[in-house]
């Protein structure tokens, strides 16, 4: 028989021929997947599907967690930043408080060390009136 009659022949048997369609099937199972092996395979990818959709679903509450977190750490660096500056600017008011309180103070001092200078020199004129007079 040649090839070309048996390809013509070959579907009509495999309709009408049990034992030529199970020869076939046998023949080509080593090298080709059946359809219950594709839907073995399909079913498997379906649950690996399944479960790397529950695994994106935990990452996203993870992820939603994180941002929830760094969102409040947010906050409270920012409150946290502005208690410091209103630190600083009660620091410095102080600061500048201070300093005009020993500007004040060293002015008294000058006065004190004028005055006492003053002081001296009455001394000294009451004692050469003093002495004059022994």
């Amino acid at each position: 028989m040649e090839k070309e009659d048996f390809l013509r022949l070959l579907p009509k048997l495999i309709v009408e021929d049990n034992e030529v369609k199970g020869a076939i099937i046998t023949a080509l199972s080593g090298v080709m997947a059946t359809k219950h092996d594709i839907e073995r395979v399909i079913e498997h990818s379906d649950k690996r599907f399944e479960k790397m959709g529950e695994r994106f679903e935990k990452m996203d509450g993870r992820i939603e967690k994180l941002q929830e977190i760094l969102i409040s750490h947010t906050q409270a660096l920012t409150q946290l930043n502005k208690r410091t500056n209103n630190l600083n600017a009660n620091f410095s008011r102080i600061e500048n408080i201070r300093t005009t309180e020993f500007k004040t103070l060293d002015g008294k001092i000058e006065s004190l060390s004028e005055g006492q200078d003053i002081i001296k020199e009455h001394i000294k004129e009451i004692k050469e009136i003093v002495s004059k007079k022994e």
